[in-house]
């Protein structure tokens, strides 16, 4: 495992414009930035759980120095790719940092670095709202749509769905 100390910046997001994004989780520890593709799913996952972990645990964030950090977050296009995220382990220790294990689908390859709660929570909304700002729904057949509509299998594609 590489232990990647404390992070500067965590990020989960989405680069591109929606139906062609590419989902990530990025982290900028002792001025290198990694970036480590990931599902979409796993990326809501991430957010909404860190969210649960911290009001479980009865960590209370500071809201203003949550906004802050939110409003420097950034996703880039990576400069280069890491391992493709398998899972991710999110623990809170007695100084209530928060240690994040991510590891590799065959488990062979895994990062460990550790945010503060504010971090965290900045990086949740974060990765909530890009899941969030994909493509809208077919009220018909819950599919995504594209910005010229789609072939809405619940009218067997002849009528074709607008956006």
């Amino acid at each position: 495992m590489r232990d990647l100390g404390p992070a500067e910046q965590l990020i989960a997001g989405a680069v591109g414009e929606p139906g062609q994004r590419r989902f990530y989780i990025q982290v900028t520890a002792a001025t290198e930035t990694l970036w480590f593709p990931a599902e979409k799913q796993q990326v809501a996952a991430f957010g909404s759980q860190a969210l649960t972990l911290l009001a479980a645990a009865g960590i209370v964030t500071d809201q203003q120095a949550v906004n802050s950090i939110r409003a420097e977050l950034t996703l880039h296009q990576p400069e280069s790719e890491d391992f493709r995220v398998g899972g991710i382990q999110v623990a809170i220790l007695e100084s209530e940092l928060i240690a994040i294990v991510i590891t590799s689908p065959d488990e062979d390859e895994s990062v460990r670095f550790l945010v503060a709660p504010e971090q965290v929570a900045a990086m949740a909304t974060m990765a909530l709202e890009a899941v969030a700002a994909g493509r809208p729904i077919c009220p018909r057949c819950q599919l995504p749509m594209n910005p010229e509509g789609h072939d809405c299998p619940a009218v067997n594609g002849h009528h074709p769905t607008g956006a």
